[in-house]
């Protein structure tokens, strides 16, 4: 049985008042315990402090008392007394020998003591240079104190002080020395500076030595400080842990301060016990407790008065209401009577009866309209059930649309009844794929619409005479007030007619497409064959009006593209081809097909970084369209002169590409509708930018299907940021195609391994021996050496840190000698970039593979090594930035030549470092410079390859005298071309230089 108000309120009061004063109290120990160590720390601080300066005065006293002495014991001409002199000094009172009870000593120039002031039998005549005091005195020329040592003759523990004695011209002609025997005069009073308190703990180490210089009893012998973790105060003080630092010494805490003695390099430290110094603040928290205690019982007491005075009359109108309750009946008869609270209660009983009777015709109203709402929404069907999909509601548009009347509907069905089972499967094995549970039955309506408050889609309902009605069916959990689910709400329209409308949208669509197909592709191909020179050369106007035809042929072939991927998209008809293909590749072979695009008006591509072991499954010509789209749309609304950059970032699990623009921004109003069909910002028949509205929809349907998401980032008039995600693919490196059988062991390619790690080298060899190729290995670069003179290799794997020699001269050596000159080699190394630009482009064959060793691509750099030596095309650079060009020049040229490409002057020096060639096709204008700079650039690195100007412009004669030979790209052709760069590497091979001035 629940306690009464009163006793409630008193345990409540109590309750509060605990806590209140448990609050106070936990926060006020804490406060008066941090309070006492401060204080404890800052005295112990003041001690510490008035202790190390009476040691730095007393050190300081005897070395000036030394220093003193040092000077009587010269003569008016500068030079050491005799010995009997020096001991009759000796023997008389001074300043020193007072400071020094345990010995005054004099040295000559040698260390040898030759004078003492108290005799100690075998210490006259012995050498004390050794000592390392003596060898910093003569070094330094100034006083020095010793660390704590033992007596040579005495055995005892000492500190000796040391005085050079230097002659007028600076030579050191002396030493007096003075010794503290620790055993006998302790460096401090512990009686003084422990007698207040005789538990605290005073140290003074030597840490450099690692020495005690004091202990806490007196020793005969200098002892070495403990190791570490065996002494907690010996560790605080070497650790000059800060003041008030708590150590745990001997199974008690102890609050420690120490201070480091800057002349001495020694450490003082003292240590109170923690119990001593946090007793005051324990014996203010005993009377603070006590104090709580009698106020929390003072406040119970009132508590239990005030408690019973306020539920006497509740109690009394809680009877009153409890007779109301059992003769059922609730009437505002409440006599407002008593004390305010009690009239107040009375008061608001009276005023919930009223408001009672007035909620109840409120209710009753709103179940009348709501049921004529459900009755007069004739076009569309209205269907609740409960939670075990009985039907509970069933509106007059239902009737219409299904043919069933309400007493044969509800209490007696399921929504089953109305739906094709075929399509309760298919979507019933979606729902478990996608839940990784069984979802059957009634279940597949509702589980969606459970979990994301609603779910819309499209159904086919059965009518009651067995016709199909397509619907949109609304799906929504309805819930009660305590949250819980108590039924659910089914909104159907019938979607025939739209379905209708889509059905001869697609067909209208499809049927124009085709039949504009076929003469645009005879169109487009033919304006392509004129342009490539299929018809002669052309006149610059006509080649102007073809570029343009061939330009709008192409976005006209795009637009009915789109216009049928979006038809096969909704008709379910797109084939995809997945497989398994690194992205990087993709994403260049794309940003090359684009970079055109926007050249005429200064808009370039950059990949912000490159990810090379990524691999999705994708169809691959998809994806190509899935970039392209995203490409030109980046390209289309960036500013003239700007650039779009693509990103490529990889987690564990998935990839994400991202292509961003500094564009205009897409309107907020506009984002809900980006990936619609035809949908665009502007769609006016003046807006700035051409296009369909197609190609977003088409490229979200795409990545769909690929098992992707794509979204995007954008804030009007600062640019868009639009991203896809695909999940990654774990694979295996594959054998690359220049992989041998093992039936052609014995005429496979034999390679040199060289590599110092025994371990990676055989790994190399497992790795090239898989592929089908022989091989050997050699641990150091002389092996290697002796390893080509006796074999022919037809390629070597080199590490270019050996033990005995570089492998950069292993290099050198190979390109010295005719026989292996043309050797290829496969640098495996940790410092690819580095030992790279040492080369800085002097040896060629060369191919780079940085350690982790990733065997993929150790195979393929072998094969194309290999292959690459069979047959040796002309090697011609091409640096222009207009990637169209370069495929027009590339077919012009056939498959006699290598090419490679370079849209830069950055990229162009690169390749100069990386690669030689015989001809430098360049063009002058480029994105970053003039092409006349690379030419002296070509000049100081391959100056036997020949540069080949291919301009859109006349130049002066100048200009030719820089170069072998100028082209106009207004008269080019192909045998121009082919005659040109031929006559250029003929011309080379033959007479050792190349003609100037030619022009085609």
């Amino acid at each position: 049985m629940k306690a009464p108000l009163s006793v409630r309120i008193v345990l409540l009061v109590v309750l509060m008042s605990g806590i209140l004063v448990g609050g106070i109290l936990v926060t006020v120990y804490p406060l008066l315990v941090k309070n006492y160590e401060t204080i404890i720390a800052e005295r112990e601080a003041a001690e510490i402090d008035g202790l190390a300066s009476e040691l730095e005065l007393s050190q300081q006293q005897r070395m000036l008392a030394l220093e003193a002495f040092a000077t009587r014991l010269l003569t008016d001409e500068g030079r050491l007394r005799d010995r009997q002199a020096l001991q009759a000094l000796l023997q008389q009172p001074s300043v020193a020998s007072q400071l020094f009870p345990d010995g005054l000593l004099i040295f000559d120039a040698e260390g040898t003591a030759i004078a003492e002031n108290s005799h100690v039998p075998g210490r006259l005549g012995t050498n004390y240079m050794d000592r390392p005091h003596f060898q910093r005195a003569r070094q330094t020329r100034e006083a020095i104190i010793s660390e704590p040592i033992m007596g040579r003759t005495t055995g005892l523990p000492l500190i000796s002080y040391l005085q050079p004695i230097l002659s007028p011209d600076q030579r050191i002609i002396g030493y007096t020395g003075g010794l503290v025997d620790l055993s006998n005069t302790p460096l401090i009073d512990a009686e003084k500076w422990n007698e207040e308190q005789s538990s605290i703990i005073t140290l003074i180490v030597d840490p450099q030595h690692r020495l005690f210089v004091s202990m806490r009893e007196r020793f005969d012998t200098p002892e070495p400080l403990p190791d570490d973790g065996e002494d907690a105060l010996v560790d605080a003080a070497l650790s000059l842990s800060p003041a008030g630092t708590v150590v745990a010494y001997q199974q008690r805490p102890y609050l420690v301060t120490t201070q480091r003695l800057e002349s001495l390099g020694w450490i003082v430290l003292r240590a109170l016990p923690y119990s001593d110094a946090i007793a005051p603040a324990k014996a203010s928290f005993r009377q603070f407790l006590l104090i709580a205690l009698v106020a929390m019982s003072l406040v119970g007491l009132a508590g239990a008065w005030i408690a019973r005075t306020l539920t006497r009359p509740i109690e009394r109108i809680t009877h009153r209401i409890d007779h109301m309750a059992d003769d059922a009946r609730f009437d505002s008869d409440f006599l407002e009577q008593g004390g305010p609270e009690v009239r107040a209660l009375a008061h608001s009983m009276n005023r919930l009866a009223n408001e009672r009777k007035v909620a109840d015709d409120a209710i009753r109203n709103a179940e009348r309209f709501l049921s004529n709402i459900l009755e007069a929404a004739s076009e569309v069907a209205i269907i609740a059930t409960d939670t075990a999909g009985v039907i509970t509601a069933f509106n007059k548009g239902a009737e219409h649309m299904l043919g069933y009347s309400k007493s044969e509907i509800v209490g007696k069905q399921t929504p089953a009844i109305f739906h094709r089972q075929e399509e309760v499967s298919v979507r019933s094995a979606q729902l478990t794929t996608a839940f990784g549970k069984p979802v059957e039955g009634f279940r597949v309506f509702v589980e969606k619409a459970e979990l994301d408050g609603s779910e819309v889609r499209e159904w086919t309902y059965v009518h009651k005479d067995g016709r199909h009605v397509p619907v949109s069916l609304v799906v929504t959990p309805m819930r009660g007030d305590d949250g819980d689910i108590s039924g659910y709400l089914g909104i159907a329209e019938d979607i025939t007619e739209r379905k209708r409308a889509d059905q001869m949208k697609n067909e209208f669509i499809s049927t124009v497409s085709h039949e504009l197909r076929t003469p645009l592709t005879s169109i487009s191909g033919a304006l392509g064959l004129m342009m490539g020179g299929g018809a002669g050369e052309l006149p610059d106007k006509a080649q102007k009006l073809l570029t343009t035809a061939h330009r709008n042929s192409k976005r006209l072939a795009h637009l009915i593209n789109d216009l049928l991927d979006i038809e096969k998209i909704a008709a379910g008809k797109l084939h995809f081809d997945m497989q398994v293909h690194a992205l990087m590749p993709l994403i260049e072979q794309a940003m090359e097909a684009d970079r055109s695009y926007g050249s005429h008006r200064g808009v370039t591509l950059l990949l912000a970084e490159e990810i090379p072991e990524v691999f999705v499954n994708v169809d691959a010509q998809r994806m190509l369209q899935v970039l392209a789209n995203l490409l030109s749309n980046a390209i289309k609304f960036s500013p003239d002169g700007d650039t779009v950059t693509v990103s490529v970032e990889a987690s564990d699990n998935k990839v994400i590409v991202s292509v961003i623009d500094n564009g205009p921004g897409i309107p907020d109003a506009f984002h809900e509708k980006i990936f619609q069909r035809f949908a665009q910002a502007d769609s006016s028949d003046t807006r700035a930018q051409e296009g369909t509205g197609l190609g977003l929809a088409i490229t979200r349907e795409l990545i769909d299907h690929m098992g992707g998401r794509i979204d995007f980032e954008s804030s009007e008039g600062k640019g868009s940021r639009f991203f896809f995600e695909l999940p990654l693919v774990a694979t295996a490196a594959e054998t690359s195609p220049s992989s041998l059988s093992a039936v052609d062991q014995d005429h496979a390619p034999r390679i040199l391994v060289v590599e110092d790690d025994s371990d990676i080298a055989t790994l190399l060899a497992h790795m090239l021996s898989d592929a089908g190729y022989r091989v050997d290995i050699a641990l150091t670069g002389h092996e290697a050496q002796k390893r080509l003179q006796e074999t022919h290799y037809d390629l070597m794997s080199l590490d270019l840190m050996l033990p005995d020699m570089s492998g950069l001269d292993i290099i050198y050596t190979l390109r010295e000698h005719p026989a292996t000159a043309d050797l290829p080699v496969v640098v495996v190394s940790a410092q690819v970039e580095e030992n790279r630009l040492a080369l800085s482009g002097q040896a060629t064959g060369i191919d780079w593979l940085a350690k982790p060793i990733d065997q993929s691509r150790l195979i393929d750099m072998v094969g194309r090594q290999l292959s690459d030596t069979s047959i040796q095309y002309p090697r011609i650079l091409h640096v222009e930035d207009d990637a169209d060009l370069h495929e027009v020049i590339c077919a012009m040229a056939g498959d006699h030549y290598t090419f490679e490409a370079a849209r830069t002057l950055q990229e162009a020096r690169k390749r100069l470092q990386q690669t030689t060639f015989d001809v430098v096709l360049l063009d002058i204008g480029l994105p970053d410079g003039s092409g006349w700079e690379l030419v002296e650039d070509v000049r100081a690195r391959q100056p036997d390859a020949k540069v080949v100007i291919l301009s859109g412009a006349d130049m002066a004669q100048q200009h030719h005298d820089k170069v072998e030979a100028v082209l106009l790209k207004s008269r080019l052709s192909k045998d121009a071309l082919i005659r040109g760069i031929d006559a250029r590497i003929q011309s080379s091979r033959l007479t050792g230089r190349a003609p100037t001035g030619w022009q085609g």
